[in-house]
């Protein structure tokens, strides 16, 4: 029975997005807000995709500038969940904790509208076998209207054979 239940959901085929919504700031000299949109879509043909909490974080140049909790999302089987995302600058008043040469770069970027920023997440479910998801996902200014695919990856596999055959 669990074979059947994996090849009809495997969460390794689910699909996950996020899209840029806004970068904002209360200053020129403060450090901005990612905001963006967490996309769940469970390809699933028995169960919900849900999660109940996560954790996501923004990098530039391989330094992570900004994190934030991910709010619970649950997506029925063949349907769409979202999350609206914040992640906060690190860094205080002073901006973020780059080396004067990439916060200068980053900011020609933000100026020319070609900055990119890998975004990754765990998402997690409380007490449910399918375990935790992580997402690693590249967002660029250009894609403010648009989702960027995630790569995904998942321990189902692992939790499975423990919770069943060890």
């Amino acid at each position: 029975m669990f074979g059947v239940a994996f090849m009809l959901d495997n969460p390794s085929t689910d699909y996950y997005s996020v899209n840029l919504t806004g970068i904002t700031a209360s200053s020129p000299t403060s450090p901005p807000a990612f905001n963006f949109t967490l996309h769940v879509e469970n390809k699933g043909l028995v169960f919900e995709n849900c999660f109940s909490h996560g954790q996501a974080a923004v990098s530039y140049a391989g330094v992570v500038i900004g994190e934030g909790p991910v709010p619970g999302v649950c997506a029925e089987p063949g349907r769409k969940g979202t999350a609206e995302v914040t992640a906060l600058a690190h860094g205080g008043e002073g901006g973020a904790p780059l080396p004067d040469s990439q916060r200068k770069r980053l900011e020609d970027e933000m100026r020319s509208g070609s900055a990119e920023f890998d975004v990754e997440a765990k998402l997690f479910r409380d007490g449910h076998i399918r375990g935790p998801v992580v997402l690693w996902c590249k967002l660029g200014l250009q894609e403010l209207q648009q989702p960027s695919d995630c790569k995904s990856f998942t321990d189902l596999g692992r939790r499975a054979m423990e919770q069943f055959w060890i």
